[in-house]
């Protein structure tokens, strides 16, 4: 059995590597290898005109060479399809200001958020990436190769809103082109799991716990590659039932609904609640938007111990306290611009009616409340004060149990 066992591991790692190259599949007669002149400060590709092999991929995946696939094959018809999120190169350097990281911590948090959910809501689960120097691709698979229009045209749709609401991020789709034109080989991105020549830093897939490569290829058996028919029937279903969701954020949308109708229509508040839900801190500014936000509600206590809960400095007694010290009116959207840094666009909505813009607006609940009453902090007054105490209990036990 010990003699045999290098070559089973062999044959393992084959089934894998072959795997790979399945589900990274671009042009068909030629690749790229990667370059990087830190001197000069420059990097690029160099076409490999052969078709891509295992042992590119041996070379590619333990770091002897980095090499990137073409998206589009010779038929200008794709197997997979890239959002690529790069950080501005003004947020990339050492000396950026905590504002500045916090930011980009936050809207990582809240681009990776919408654009899961998104995809969802088409029937498209995307593999995440860190690329190793500039930010993050999604890369989305088809069991059939598509047009690459169609393909740019589906991940556009997800990319495009998405990229309005943040500024520290530039979204990106490949393929670009919806078809190939001249003697060019059309985009090229490069593949996962190998070293950025220029950063010096591998790239891998941050939803797999462990990180070597063994355990990152194996991660791959988990992608299920989507069929374009599927993707048209989910599509025309959420075009009449308005919405189709991920099991997960069907719960989170049908438990609270203010947050989850909050994420999707005000980017900036949209953000600090994605920063919560994905387990990230939050600064006191942050929290402070939170509380004269949507403290507020009708269901604002319920609202910021679920979210509070999630923080590993989670006070109960603290949250109620704080809740009890909200008084006037919720912040405007001026002020919540002004607290985050925000430069993206205020919403097209009409003021309240004393003429005062702010997020709550948006909601239902909030245009259906006839009076609106400062919150009290207070002992457990009825079951389901009770029940909702125990649900934010229980999210600290799971937290602790991952």
């Amino acid at each position: 059995e010990r003699s045999s066992a290098p070559f089973e591991k062999m044959i393992w790692q084959r089934e894998l590597m072959d795997l790979f190259l399945n589900l990274f599949s671009g042009r068909e007669d030629i690749f790229a290898r990667q370059w990087a002149d830190k001197n000069e400060n420059k990097s690029g590709y160099v076409p490999v005109r052969h078709p891509i092999s295992i042992s590119d991929v041996d070379d590619h995946i333990n770091g002897r060479k980095t090499y990137g696939i073409y998206i589009l094959q010779s038929d200008s018809r794709v197997k997979c399809a890239v959002i690529d999120a790069d950080v501005l190169s003004e947020y990339r350097t050492g000396k950026i200001s905590i504002e500045k990281r916090n930011m980009v911590k936050r809207e990582r948090s809240y681009m990776i958020s919408r654009i899961r959910e998104a995809s969802s809501e088409l029937g498209l689960k995307p593999l995440l990436e860190f690329s190793g120097y500039k930010g993050f691709h999604f890369w989305y698979f088809f069991n059939q190769p598509v047009d690459a229009s169609v393909a740019k045209s589906i991940l556009t749709q997800i990319a495009e809103p998405v990229n309005r609401d943040i500024s520290s991020f530039d979204l990106e789709v490949f393929p670009k082109q919806g078809k190939l034109s001249g003697k060019g080989f059309g985009n090229l991105v490069k593949l996962p799991l190998g070293i950025h020549r220029f950063s010096g830093k591998k790239s891998f897939f941050p939803e797999c716990k462990k990180q070597d490569i063994e355990s990152q290829l194996h991660f791959l058996k988990k992608v299920k590659p989507a069929d374009l028919d599927d993707i048209k029937k989910v599509s025309e279903k959420a075009s009449k039932d308005h919405i189709v969701l991920h099991p997960r954020m069907a719960g989170f949308a049908k438990d609270y609904p203010e947050l989850y109708d909050l994420e999707r229509v005000c980017p900036p508040l949209g953000q600090v609640i994605a920063s919560c839900r994905e387990r990230r801190s939050i600064s006191i500014r942050e929290e402070k938007i939170l509380f004269q936000t949507i403290g507020f509600l009708p269901h604002g206590k319920r609202l910021m111990h679920y979210l509070m809960a999630f923080g590993s400095e989670y006070n109960p007694h603290m949250v109620d306290f704080k809740l009890s010290k909200i008084r006037g009116t919720p912040l405007g959207c001026r002020r919540i611009h002004s607290l985050m840094s925000f430069t993206g666009d205020f919403c097209d909505m009409e003021p309240d009616a004393q003429g005062y813009l702010h997020p709550l607006i948006n909601l239902k609940e909030w245009k259906k409340m006839s009076e609106k009453k400062t919150l009290k902090s207070s002992n457990i007054e009825n079951l389901n004060d009770a029940l909702e105490n125990m649900r934010c209990a229980m999210l600290q036990v799971q937290r602790f149990m991952k």
